[in-house]
């Protein structure tokens, strides 16, 4: 399952995933560590304020967390979801888990708020930028409606709806977000619709380029790849003028904002002007070889 985090400390997320049936975290570009069993439940965040995530694994069979390179702290139980977080704003996350059943919050060295109702999705995070720290925040599926507490509530989604909220202005503040499986569509309070993934995909929203902005981002578990679409500035030089506008006709679909034709013969950058242009799948010339949507770049 997929764990995408800042394990590196670089400011950006990591690819990485998380494999039950060795208990083994794989991170790319940091390494792979064994760390949990079969049942338990992967809950990676930064523990130490140090600017990395820990890995660290929730065990439902005993209500216990288990810290890589810290201790094993007992807190929650069975039917519990982790949802760690930072909710003082000292820049640490703070061990906590959601009670279902019971719509409450248990965070560890502050207490138990009751916030939610039996049916309710966790989904904490820093809505309200000035406090630089976690608010309770649950998405009630049979409302499409967020409650966020020391906030508002929130029409926002529907059921079955996956929720990403995630910084995606560029701002410190979190926006509500939904990403529905059914048409691959994120829906951004305040933001853009776009359409990125498709059913059975796994979102992973978060900031993977480091400029304080997130991404949207899609794991397929069909084939363990990952979909990563992110904003490209680029610049033309004097020197270099724009491309011209594509003709009407004889213009491969992949390549909507430039005009070139299908194969064959199969194309290759150096075959042709265009630079930094939009590229859809199935990119029959395969012009964008890492996969950013962008072709031929500079």
């Amino acid at each position: 399952m997929p764990v995408a985090a800042n394990y590196g400390g670089d400011a950006r997320r990591e690819l990485a995933v998380w494999r039950p049936g060795n208990g083994t975290w794989y991170v790319r570009n940091v390494g792979n560590y064994q760390w949990g069993v079969r049942t338990d439940l992967p809950a990676a965040a930064d523990f130490t304020g140090d600017g990395r995530a820990d890995i660290a694994v929730f065990r439902p069979s005993n209500g216990t967390w288990y810290l890589r390179g810290g201790s094993a702290i007992r807190w929650g139980q069975a039917g519990d979801v982790p949802v760690a977080a930072d909710y003082t704003g000292d820049g640490k996350a703070d061990l906590a888990v959601f009670r279902p059943s019971t719509g409450t919050w248990y965070i560890r060295g502050l207490g138990n708020i009751r916030w939610g109702q039996s049916g309710d999705v966790p989904a904490p995070a820093n809505y309200l930028a000035a406090d630089k720290k976690a608010e309770l925040a649950v998405f009630r599926p049979s409302m499409g409606t967020w409650f966020i507490r020391g906030a508002s509530t929130y029409a926002w989604g529907q059921s079955g709806d996956r929720l990403v909220p995630s910084t995606y202005t560029g701002g410190a503040a979190s926006s509500i977000a939904v990403w529905r499986p059914s048409s691959g569509v994120w829906f951004v309070r305040g933001g853009d619709t776009v359409t990125w993934g498709r059913n059975g995909d796994v979102p992973q929203a978060g900031d993977f380029l480091g400029n304080a902005k997130a991404d949207r981002v899609v794991w397929r578990p069909s084939n363990g790849t990952w979909y990563l679409r992110y904003e490209v500035t680029t610049t033309t030089t004097p020197t270099q003028p724009p491309p011209p506008p594509p003709p009407s006709g004889g213009c491969d679909p992949s390549y909507p904002t430039v005009c070139i034709p299908p194969p064959p013969p199969d194309l290759n950058c150096g075959d042709i002007a265009y630079r930094n242009f939009v590229v859809r799948q199935p990119d029959p010339h395969n012009f964008d070889g890492n996969l950013d949507g962008i072709g031929c770049e500079t």
